[in-house]
């Protein structure tokens, strides 16, 4: 039987990851410091993976063939730059040592666009954009997919990294673009978006997680962007929320400059995911914006 670890288990991505795999054939050990929903097939473990002994012992109790690894500290706002990066770095290569030395067969990490360099304005590509990341956050994590493929290697463990760049979906932090855009115009408030001019990639988190599943199952080693290939601004991001809404009268979209931390231009080339992992979303923008707008209790307006 294929039993899975899955970190982060409870999380914006992680539940998600769970409830896909729930009938796919997996024994399920989802690990997080607080437990998720119960479910007839998942078996959960409030663990500190900070803790190499907790760690350890985990392993060698469940003794996973597959591993997907999504924790990380990811507090809105301060993860760029937290020193809690380092520590995680640690935890996440003595993880992947432990799978190894369990006789894990496959393992997936959540990596991030923040690996690469965010100099240019072309879309980023595994193979040929250099990973030179701007932040504390995205070298901690360019730092551990280095180790860990490096050991993968030598342990004769098969190893993929996806890449995620820029998620939404219901329940996400209240201070991230589309909630803090969303939530003041449905209360009759003013809405208002900085960076209008700005090109990101987005993917709906439901997308997002069966993009790891798909990547899971699949055979393709080494880094993969975890994205939708499609450039659009933070403006007309902003603008469709405020359209499926019918509050375009509360809408500001500013134009700030760009900067190194925050650049004109971040695009995923997603050729390797749509073609070696064979995943396609089932999502585009305007449909998961109104399916996060009626997971507010608010059924979207426009059709």
């Amino acid at each position: 039987m294929k039993r899975i670890l899955i970190t982060g288990a409870s999380g914006f991505i992680g539940r998600h990851v769970v409830a896909s795999l729930a009938d796919q054939g997996y024994e399920i050990h989802a690990v997080d410091l607080r437990r998720g929903p119960s479910a007839a097939n998942v078996i959960w473990h409030e663990t500190n993976l900070l803790d190499t002994k907790q760690v350890s012992d985990l392993f060698r109790t469940i003794l996973p063939t597959h591993l997907l690894h999504f924790a990380w500290y990811a507090e809105h706002g301060k993860f760029w730059s937290s020193p809690l990066n380092l520590d995680w770095v640690a935890a996440s290569i003595g993880l992947f040592k432990s799978f190894a030395e369990a006789g894990g067969r496959r393992a997936v990490f959540a990596g991030s666009c923040a690996e690469y360099d965010w100099a240019g304005s072309e879309p980023l590509v595994e193979d040929k954009t250099p990973c030179e990341p701007g932040s504390l956050y995205g070298g901690c994590k360019n730092a551990t997919r280095q180790v860990v493929q490096s050991y993968a290697s030598q342990a004769g463990v098969s190893v993929a990294w996806g890449r995620i760049f820029f998620l939404y979906g219901p329940d996400e932090n209240p201070n991230r673009l589309i909630p803090s855009i969303l939530r003041p115009m449905l209360e009759g408030k003013p809405g208002y978006c900085r960076s209008g001019d700005h090109v990101r990639d987005l993917l709906h988190v439901y997308d997002v997680a069966f993009a790891f599943v798909a990547l899971l199952q699949s055979e393709v080693k080494g880094p993969v962007n975890i994205g939708s290939g499609d450039r659009i601004t933070l403006g007309e991001v902003s603008r469709r929320v405020a359209r499926i809404v019918v509050r375009e009268d509360l809408l500001t979209v500013d134009r700030q400059p760009p900067t190194p931390e925050n650049p004109a231009v971040i695009l995923a080339d997603v050729n390797r995911l749509r073609r070696e992992v064979g995943w396609k979303p089932r999502y585009d923008l305007t449909s998961g914006l109104e399916q996060v707008v009626a997971s507010m209790g608010h059924p979207p307006t426009l059709k």
